[in-house]
């Protein structure tokens, strides 16, 4: 692949790092990197760090011939969130943008995400959003837009809000951080196996002004072999009320306001405990038994019963359904999302 044509100057000390951390994914590696590299704004540095990947990793980074890439190479494997950290305590970049190697992001990122920063040059970080991609049904959704907040410069806690109430399709990959702020805070916390990402982000948004842009500027990709997917349903559980203490704290520590204090914890209880619900119906689906998901209900009730009655009454009809019924609901929609993507496709060629 041609060199870049950015200036030795620019490739040494770049404005925004695009960490990537990788292992064993070479095939989706590539084109993580081409989107990186894409990007409209080029005062950039992309940090690759291979988690001792066994596969053809290193093969694929030889491909580019661009200064802008840098490429670090763990010996050997030091876990998911270490790598994640390893790129952060590399990088040059006054702001950071983390992409996992399965992820893209669109061109305009970088640039969309530094217009706003010029706005307000002390703003901690800028928050985008994602479109949600699922391989495996080869579907794309859209991002949840917000209906509150405009683009441009806002209070942090109401992108927070947002994000808790599931407003908005938010993820780490559509996000820009002062690096800074992020390694003040410790980095990707890994006591937090399933939520590093949100639990090193959020509680930047607390009491602080943030950038906010509604529109997609990325596509977080969720893929059942990933390592998070792999974790277990208690520590996935563990991790989502670990993170409303986090949230919590943050909020107890940064908003002065009692009311909006109280309204964010409530809030970060409420929306960890549909996702908690949402995973477990998942689980559910994938052939976890009745009792099973009954015995991780009744050990985390007390941190359930705040959520909302619509959220409830979709849990207890997944959780109920015959499995028989369940697989020929997932087969139709299937099916009919197939047959929607054909008749697109159609158009278009037509």
């Amino acid at each position: 692949m041609s060199p870049s044509n950015v200036s030795a100057e620019a490739a040494d000390r770049p404005l925004v790092t695009i960490a990537i951390p990788t292992f064993d994914r070479a095939a989706l590696l590539r084109g993580c990197i081409q989107s990186a590299l894409a990007q409209t704004y080029e005062n950039i540095e992309v940090l690759v760090s291979d988690n001792a990947s066994p596969d053809d990793t290193q093969q694929v980074l030889r491909e580019f011939n661009d200064k802008r890439l840098r490429v670090l190479t763990q010996e050997t494997n030091i876990g998911l969130l270490p790598n994640w950290n390893a790129c952060l305590a590399a990088a040059k970049g006054e702001y950071v943008v983390f992409v996992s190697d399965d992820d893209r992001i669109a061109p305009w990122l970088i640039s969309r995400c530094l217009e706003i920063v010029e706005q307000q040059p002390t703003i901690p970080i800028v928050v985008t959003l994602c479109n949600f991609r699922m391989p495996e049904l080869r579907q794309t959704r859209p991002p949840h837009k917000s209906r509150l907040i405009r683009t441009g410069i806002t209070d942090g806690t109401d992108i927070l809000l947002e994000f808790l109430k599931d407003e908005v399709t938010v993820a780490m990959c559509g996000i820009l951080l002062r690096t800074e702020v992020l390694r003040s805070g410790g980095g990707f916390p890994l006591d937090f196996p399933h939520t590093a990402d949100v639990a090193a982000w959020a509680p930047v948004l607390c009491g602080n002004k943030a950038g906010f842009i509604n529109e997609a500027c990325a596509t977080y990709n969720f893929h059942r072999e990933s390592e998070t997917a792999r974790l277990g349903v208690t520590q996935i559980l563990l991790d989502a009320w670990k993170m409303v203490n986090r949230i919590s704290h943050a909020a107890d520590k940064r908003i002065e306001d009692e009311q909006l204090r109280e309204t964010v914890k409530l809030e970060a209880r409420r929306g960890f405990a549909r996702r908690s619900l949402a995973y477990l119906a998942h689980y559910r689906s994938n052939g976890a038994s009745l009792n099973d998901v009954a015995t991780f209900v009744w050990r985390f009730r007390d941190n359930m019963i705040v959520v909302d009655k619509l959220s409830l009454v979709r849990f207890i009809a997944i959780v109920l359904c015959p499995r028989p019924l369940a697989d020929g609901i997932r087969y139709i929609r299937k099916t009919l999302a197939g047959g929607w993507r054909d008749r697109q496709t159609a158009v278009k060629l037509g």
